[in-house]
């Protein structure tokens, strides 16, 4: 019985679709405009970390199995390559959503602590194309021009990024991560679960 528990239904894995859309889309609500900017593209997953928090905690609350945070990075994975996203990214989404399964689920996604340390990991996973930018440039540089980014873009990108760059956007993500995360833990707790909407 409890096997069977443990096992992604079909209910399972329309709500994981549902939350992959949602949770794509508070990521670029909030992450997008940076984007927009070539000074300020890097800053994108602080951005992207805003909003994603409540959802992030709803979601593991309605599907407290493993695999379906893994499958929210493939989905993603699969998107930005079809839309034309570094591999450091794709790859970035996946890479963090398996590991921050992997937390989540020694507590049995009811942990808030581990649910919370997972969500940040989850943050970190569109760092991947900026990591990539910042220790193999040419690489980044080829691969984005071939995908139809402008050269002037990248030479503005180019002109401000630096440690302190690296560090704002690394430890910035943590933060914000960190507030939106705990933010999405006390509406699970004050909202959500007197409302009905997760357990």
């Amino acid at each position: 019985m409890n096997d069977k528990k443990k096992v992604l239904t079909a209910k399972d894995l329309i709500t994981t679709g549902i939350f992959s859309v949602l949770l794509l889309f508070a990521a670029m609500l909030t992450g997008g405009p940076f984007c927009a900017v070539p000074t300020l593209t890097f800053y994108f997953p602080i951005g992207a970390a805003v909003l994603a928090g409540p959802i992030f905690m709803l979601f593991i609350s309605k599907v407290p199995k493993h695999g379906a945070l893994i499958i929210v990075g493939a989905l993603l994975c699969i998107l930005g390559t079809l839309t034309g996203m570094h591999w450091g990214m794709n790859f970035g989404f996946l890479i963090c959503a398996t590991i921050a399964s992997i937390i989540a689920g020694v507590g049995n996604f009811k942990e808030s602590g581990l649910n919370l340390i997972a969500y940040i990991v989850y943050c970190i996973g569109p760092m991947g194309t900026y990591f990539v930018f910042f220790f193999n440039k040419e690489s980044w540089i080829s691969f984005m021009l071939k995908k139809g980014t402008q050269q002037e873009y990248i030479d503005k990108m180019s002109e401000v990024a630096n440690g302190t760059t690296m560090l704002v956007m690394v430890v910035g993500t943590i933060v914000v991560a960190i507030l939106s995360g705990l933010l999405g833990l006390r509406l699970m707790r004050k909202q959500f679960v007197k409302a009905g909407i997760a357990a």
